[in-house]
């Protein structure tokens, strides 16, 4: 009798320890699964044992991209100047009293740390910080959206970071459906001439965002054969031998159409005879940016070169849609001009 209670005991703590075992191996299965690892826009790995909740966003550009992803109740700082971004005000003022922990400039990693993020997103121009903020335990992803396609990679990526992604590949499929839709439109193709932010004579030359929205849209850049990835000074002269067709002031332009149509050395241009000059939207965000809503910066020059495959009053539309779908707020339509 002893010997088989014997047998029954150490069968019973077998069972036991076999059960415990794969309660172990099931929580490392699940733990792995949970597990996220990435490769950022700097090629670092990043890996977070789950979707980051507490984000400091150092980047304009990233923090629109967090709410455009429904991530704004996530962020717990951001970049200095948040009250010069007019879409904070519209999509979540709540923002404009959370801690601003720096700028391009440079960062307060004392800030930050006190405010025990999950994941800082940063831009590749504050890369010098990577290890000083790993040194404290805090994941960083570094994004650098100087194109299209390294934009929808850079919102790919938050996505991911933050359990996001329906809502990313929600917004990169608009993308992608627009610019097929673009495709489709007249193929006469109109030279288009676009100016800084600073000065009418600095244009973007053929390796800058800027470039690649206007040939997207279905024009030509009237500075295409400048090389070059920043905006690049021209002499009156370079500007009237380039004759462009039509001239777009971009969103912070700090000159206005009416400054171009008045200055007497470029009477002489087709985009001036025809008063074919036009001002993107101000007071929304830059559309001609590499930023979440930088396509409605080609759905807008779309509208001009193409109006008759693509009204304006339809972008308009397209606008409101776009803000209510991705940023859940409806936007002042008197804003949206041309």
């Amino acid at each position: 009798m002893k010997k088989i209670r014997k047998i029954l005991t150490l069968t019973l703590s077998v069972m036991i320890a076999l059960s415990l075992a794969a309660c172990a191996s099931n929580k490392d299965t699940i733990k792995k699964e949970t597990k996220i690892t990435l490769t950022d826009q700097a090629g670092r790995k990043v890996s977070l044992d789950k979707p980051a909740t507490k984000i400091v966003s150092s980047y304009y550009i990233t923090t629109y991209a967090c709410l455009s992803l429904e991530l704004g109740d996530q962020i717990v700082g951001l970049e200095q100047k948040a009250d010069t971004r007019p879409i904070y005000k519209m999509a979540k003022p709540e923002l404009l009293q959370l801690p601003q922990v720096g700028s391009m400039k440079g960062l307060n990693l004392e800030a930050i740390a006190k405010l025990e993020p999950d994941l800082v997103l940063l831009p590749m121009k504050l890369k010098d910080n990577i290890d000083a903020l790993t040194d404290l335990g805090i994941s960083v992803l570094v994004v650098n959206p100087e194109s299209h396609e390294e934009l929808v990679e850079m919102l790919e990526l938050i996505g991911k970071a933050t359990g996001k992604q329906n809502q990313s590949k929600e917004l990169t499929d608009y993308y992608e459906k627009q610019i097929n839709i673009i495709k489709e439109y007249s193929t006469a193709k109109q030279t288009v001439y676009i100016g800084s932010n600073s000065s009418y004579l600095e244009t973007a030359p053929t390796g800058m965002y800027q470039s690649k929205l206007i040939e997207t849209a279905g024009g030509v850049n009237a500075a295409k054969d400048i090389e070059g990835d920043y905006w690049t000074a021209v002499s009156y002269e370079t500007l009237l031998q380039l004759n462009p067709e039509v001239i777009i002031v971009p969103s912070g332009a700090t000159y206005s159409v009416q400054d171009i149509l008045n200055d007497t050395q470029l009477t002489s241009l087709t985009a001036i005879k025809n008063k074919t000059v036009y001002q993107m939207p101000k007071g929304i965000e830059e559309w001609d940016s590499p930023i979440p809503s930088g396509i409605l910066g080609t759905m807008w020059l779309t509208s001009i070169l193409h109006e008759n495959d693509y009204p304006f009053d339809n972008f308009v539309k397209d606008v409101s849609s776009f803000y209510k779908t991705f940023y859940k707020f409806d936007i002042d339509q008197s804003l949206i001009i041309k």
